[in-house]
């Protein structure tokens, strides 16, 4: 039966596809539910979050790559 934070991954997925989909390729993005919180990934960029504050951040960003900047130690994941 799946949780409430493994619905909270699908929404926040759909959101990234919805508005950044058309002119990204986001074949490598991954969304993972944990326990409670969310985990976004797109290569090495490495994000964890709630659901709210990872929807808020991709209604504030007006494209793929300011999303990615509002989480500044998203970038050093890999390393």
């Amino acid at each position: 039966m799946p949780r409430d934070i493994d619905y909270a991954a699908v929404a926040v997925n759909s959101a990234l596809i919805d508005k950044y989909g058309r002119q990204n390729d986001l074949a490598e993005l991954t969304v993972t539910a944990n326990e409670r919180t969310i985990t976004v990934q797109h290569g090495a960029q490495r994000v964890e979050g709630t659901r709210d504050n990872l929807l808020a951040s991709i209604r504030a960003a007006e494209n793929y790559e300011k999303f990615w900047q509002q989480f500044p130690a998203s970038r050093s994941a890999a390393g």
